[in-house]
């Protein structure tokens, strides 16, 4: 059980970790391993899994790390200017400045100047009118000293704001074009939408720079970008971690699969810690039963020693023969045989002849009493102690016990063997005995007869670690054996027995196991519920209704999410239920409305829980829970 349940449990974690827990992905050593291992719980499953999808690649390389931004010098070093934010005037004094000034047209003349001058022979770019001579002159009597200074230092900042964000824009794009982790593509794409972000805040920025420098007296405030560089820093250093932890694996690629195993190990030993007190604790109690058997072995061979003493000296004056005329009577009696019983013979000492119940001896005994009377006296050999008192132990062959045998004698025979087989099976469990004793260590069974076949074997064929079923053909007067063992139904990869015989009735489960169609699978359904209900358990097929369809009605039908009643399985179940009992030769079909297979059989459980035969069904299905 502690091995079906470390191979079952550990499922996933053996398909996602198949490489670090190779050599013991299979019991034994699986459950060994996890039995020995210190348990350890994953803080970070997603830093083991990068760990494990690096340490056991076999394309894992170095990657160079991405360039960061140099907080002070990039970041807090964005170039800045208090002017953007004031209104730049001129105070010139002239008639013609105070002119401009009063219409508050600078600005526009400051447009127009750099727009078109030196682009018109002299003319007004509006007007077409011709320029006075002096016009320059007047024109520059409109901007004082201070002015000129300030949209100086704007223009001066407009260029050092363009340098200062082309080269963050250039250092940020190498990182996005650099060859790197396929695991950061992700981290990459975040680096590129916030770079276009990025791109386009300086675009805005610098068209409000622009403006103000057309526009000395517009007052303008620019896009905060600090945020958004620390933003894509902090990726480049989350990107830039997960590179030197990459390079830090691939540089010592043995130590880092060592530790992803040790890790792996601990995660499983952590997950079924459970799984592994129960068993270290069923193995300390099994411990302590042993010291306790072995004490009381001790205290009972000395008490064998002082017996076998005694038993010699009894044995030396009794006649073997006697005793098993008495195990032979008793096990006719004990059966209820009458046909004939067995005394000691008046002629010879170590002798029996066989009598009718009238006393008189039986002079001519049929073959299958013969043989009868042959498997008896081969038990009492089989239980049996030679002249000594010891019971020594046997490898027992039994070829075809049943040969010309009545019903009754096959009966006691089948129960001989049953018992036979309970004695060798004490040798592979130790725990509750059916039998006493296991002084037979093989038992080999070889029959024709599927009665005899079925009878002997109906129990065992879960015995899978110790018991055994071939089917032998001859062919061209040659012998094949084959095993008769297929894939386990429970646990996947595991193989298991079946039996080769089968009567009618599990035969009909073996079809309803196999079939995937609804129409066929509902005519079995039919049959076994009629045999089963019906014939073995003397069930009324109204009764059976009253009780599926009416008294658990509610178990039938499910509660969808708006409330209403999904009443499929109820549908199914009245399928099944209404031609109980009509017989073979009755107008019996099914009217497929579309029920999947899986629901069909769902509902025909469903049933056998409800009628209180549910460990029937799960021993039809061959299922061991």
């Amino acid at each position: 059980m502690y091995q079906k349940a470390c191979l079952n449990n550990t499922k996933l974690l053996r398909e996602n970790y198949s490489k670090a827990m190779k050599g013991s992905l299979k019991n034994p050593q699986l459950s060994q391993k996890i039995s020995s291992t210190n348990p350890n719980d994953c803080e970070d499953e997603d830093k083991l899994r990068n760990l494990y999808s690096l340490a056991f690649s076999n394309d894992a390389k170095s990657y160079a790390t991405l360039q960061e931004l140099n907080p002070n010098e990039h970041i807090e070093g964005i170039p800045e200017c208090d002017l953007l934010n004031e209104v730049v005037t001129s105070s010139g004094t002239t008639q013609f400045a105070e002119f401009v000034k009063r219409v508050q047209a600078l600005d526009w003349i400051t447009e127009g100047h750099n727009r078109f001058h030196g682009k018109t022979d002299g003319k007004c770019p509006y007007c077409q009118q011709e320029l006075v001579p002096d016009f320059e002159d007047k024109l520059q009597s409109c901007f004082d000293e201070e002015y000129r200074k300030a949209v100086n230092t704007i223009t001066a900042f407009r260029d050092d704001y363009r340098n200062h964000m082309a080269a963050i824009y250039n250092l940020i794009n190498s990182c996005t074009d650099q060859e790197t982790l396929p695991s950061l593509e992700e981290e990459i794409n975040k680096i590129k939408l916030l770079l276009e972000n990025f791109t386009q805040s300086v675009k805005d920025n610098m068209s409000r720079i622009k403006s103000k420098i057309d526009n000395p007296s517009l007052c303008v405030q620019l896009d905060d970008l600090s945020p958004r560089l620390k933003e894509i820093n902090t990726i480049i250093q989350r990107c830039n971690k997960a590179i030197k932890d990459n390079n830090d694996i691939v540089a010592d690629i043995g130590k880092n699969q060592d530790k992803c195993s040790k890790e792996v190990w601990g995660l499983v030993a952590y997950r079924l810690q459970g799984e592994v007190e129960t068993y270290k604790q069923a193995v300390l109690n099994e411990q302590t039963k042993t010291e306790e058997l072995v004490r009381e072995l001790k205290e009972l061979k000395e008490e064998d020693e002082s017996l076998s003493s005694e038993m010699k000296e009894l044995s030396a004056s009794s006649a073997t023969i006697q005793t098993a005329i008495l195990n032979m009577n008793k096990l006719l009696e004990d059966s209820g045989f009458e046909g004939f019983r067995i005394i000691s013979s008046d002629i010879a000492k170590d002798a029996y002849k066989v009598v009718r119940p009238d006393n008189n001896v039986a002079v001519r005994l049929s073959d299958g009493e013969n043989h009868f009377l042959s498997f008896l006296y081969f038990y009492s050999l089989v239980k049996g102690c030679d002249s000594t008192g010891n019971r020594k132990e046997k490898i027992i062959v039994i070829d075809d016990p049943v040969s010309s045998l009545d019903g009754n004698a096959l009966f006691i025979i089948s129960s001989i063997v049953r018992e036979m087989i309970e004695i060798c099976y004490n040798n592979s469990d130790y725990r509750a005995h059916k039998v006493k004793g296991d002084y037979i260590r093989q038992l080999f069974i070889l029959t024709h007869n599927a009665h005899f076949h079925r009878s002997v074997t109906y129990n065992q064929v879960g015995r899978y670690e110790c018991v055994n079923f071939y089917k032998i053909n001859k062919i061209n007067n040659e012998s094949d054996v084959h095993p008769c063992t297929q894939q386990s139904k429970e646990v996947a990869g595991e193989m298991e027995n079946y039996n080769p015989v089968k009567n009618a009735y599990a035969a009909l489960w073996t079809e309803y196991r196999e079939l995937n169609s609804e129409i066929p699978l509902m005519n079995v359904i039919h049959r076994i519920l009629d045999f089963y209900f019906l014939d073995m358990c003397g069930e009324d097929s109204m009764n059976i209704r009253e009780h599926i369809l009416v008294e658990n009605r509610d178990k039938f039908i499910e509660i969808k999410e708006d409330g209403s009643e999904d009443t499929k399985y109820f549908h199914i179940a009245n399928s099944m239920l209404q031609y109980m009992s009509a017989g073979v030769e009755s107008d019996m079909s099914f009217v497929s409305d579309g029920a999947e297979v899986d629901q069909i059989k769902k509902t025909f459980e469903m049933i056998f829980e409800h009628m209180g035969q549910g460990q029937h069904y799960k021993m039809m299905m061959e299922r061991s829970r």
